[in-house]
């Protein structure tokens, strides 16, 4: 299918209808893909944040700490969070592997880098990678570390990526296109119900008795003929088809695949050597009306024009 055939195809109201209503409903679940993108990522989110304080809390127990505070965990960006203690405290770190891998295993996770720091100090004094099934780097087990003030810092390689909307947005833009569909839909069934009843009658009139003026000629498509005064033309089927798309242009250019799939859509395929055959006999037929002409627009098509309008 060529573009003028889609175009004519898509220029059908109840297609553009439909399409409307498809195209609302395919952006209505794509936005809603993020609410359950976003959704998903904030349970993962609030898991991890649970998981990272849980394992703060299981430190300082293993060092008979069970006083102090383990301070809100502070969400750095996606994926890394932060854990700071009150107090000072010292730590072996095949137990502080253990407890990571414990806790951590529950919350689906399982690729992460865990580092240490020492309060108010960039350096890092103890990290370990977990990277499954093979690629885990765990170093210096069986060496305690120092009673100091520590953060530890865990950062996820395998977190959720944020999505860019919000479910807030996203369900208030999808009520409004939602909204939108439904005026537009109402809209164009109400525009076909209250058509005034002296258009309908004309309408009716046009479909049952098609008669139109064409230059000086009168063009009756029902009996496929053309009138001037006294005198009848008759028209071949096709040579009606042809005249009806050129009238229907008429003054503009109508291209010569138009004209070929219009008049010859049912007969596979033919030549552009047919066509010009039939506007040579139409230009006969025509030639009663020295203002009334069809123009050749080489390689691209056909015009019918009136040469003088007032005489039309």
């Amino acid at each position: 299918m060529n573009v003028n055939s889609f175009n004519r195809v898509f220029r059908h109201p109840g297609l553009k209808l439909f399409a409307a209503i498809v195209v609302s409903l395919c952006t209505i679940l794509f936005l809603a893909s993020f609410v359950i993108c976003k959704s998903e990522g904030e349970v993962i989110s609030k898991r991890a944040n649970i998981a990272v304080r849980a394992i703060g809390h299981d430190l300082l127990l293993r060092t008979g700490d069970s006083a102090s505070l383990v301070r809100p965990v502070i969400e750095k960006s996606n994926g890394v969070f932060l854990l700071e203690f009150e107090n000072e405290f010292m730590f072996q770190p095949d137990t502080l592997v253990t407890v990571v891998q414990r806790i951590l295993h529950k919350t689906g996770l399982s690729r992460y880098t865990v580092t240490v720091h020492k309060c108010h100090r960039p350096a890092i004094v103890y990290g370990f990678e977990i990277n499954p099934p093979a690629n885990n780097i765990i170093a210096c087990r069986g060496r305690s570390q120092p009673k100091a003030c520590y953060n530890i810092e865990i950062a996820f390689t395998d977190f959720p990526e944020p999505t860019v909307l919000n479910s807030q947005i996203a369900m208030i833009i999808s009520s409004i296109l939602s909204a939108l569909a439904i005026v537009s839909i109402s809209s164009n069934l109400g525009s076909k119900k209250s058509k005034p009843q002296g258009e309908q009658n004309a309408s009716i009139q046009n479909e049952s008795n098609p008669v139109l003026p064409i230059g000086r000629f009168v063009f009756d498509i029902t009996y496929q003929r053309l009138r001037i005064g006294e005198e009848t033309i008759s028209l071949t089927d096709k040579e009606c088809k042809i005249l009806t798309l050129l009238n229907r242009n008429i003054g503009q250019l109508t291209l010569r695949e138009e004209l070929i799939q219009e008049v010859w859509t049912d007969e596979g395929v033919i030549t552009g050597r047919s066509l010009d055959m039939f506007i040579s006999k139409l230009r006969k037929k025509l030639s009663d009306d020295p203002d009334l002409r069809i123009t050749n627009v080489h390689g691209k098509g056909y015009r019918l024009e009136i040469v003088n309008d007032s005489i039309a």
